[in-house]
């Protein structure tokens, strides 16, 4: 399974950090569940004023994301990974920080399906 989480460009001791901001993150991991591997791909969308969701969206669709692993999301960028790609979203709580902690809570069905957005659009 493949897991998308937006990540920051810095890192902590060799760890990247989870950004809180969907649209705006520079760059997501796109996580493969089964062997580890990490992929790290710029946001198409981070540089155009509309439409970045889909941008987004369609590059998770070329990648093969299963899930994504979020800790907030705006109502519009939810209707698209939702509705449009038709995948799960999961909250990451506030307390996890890295990339490698959100992904193992994930894997060990800790964390909760986020069923609407939890944050506004940022433009």
């Amino acid at each position: 399974m493949k897991v998308a989480v937006q990540v920051l460009d810095t890192e902590v001791h060799g760890r990247r950090l989870v950004n809180a901001h969907f649209g705006k993150s520079n760059h997501f991991a796109i996580v493969d569940t089964n062997t580890g591997d990490i992929e790290i791909v710029k946001n198409p969308g981070l540089h155009v004023e509309r439409g970045r969701g889909i941008r987004i969206v369609e590059m998770f669709g070329k990648k093969g994301v299963d899930a994504v692993l979020v800790k907030e999301m705006g109502p519009g960028s939810f209707d698209k990974v939702r509705n449009v790609l038709g995948v799960k979203i999961y909250l990451v709580p506030p307390e996890v920080k890295f990339l490698d902690d959100a992904v193992e809570r994930f894997k060990k069905g800790e964390l909760e399906e986020l069923l609407e957005p939890n944050g506004e659009e940022r433009h």
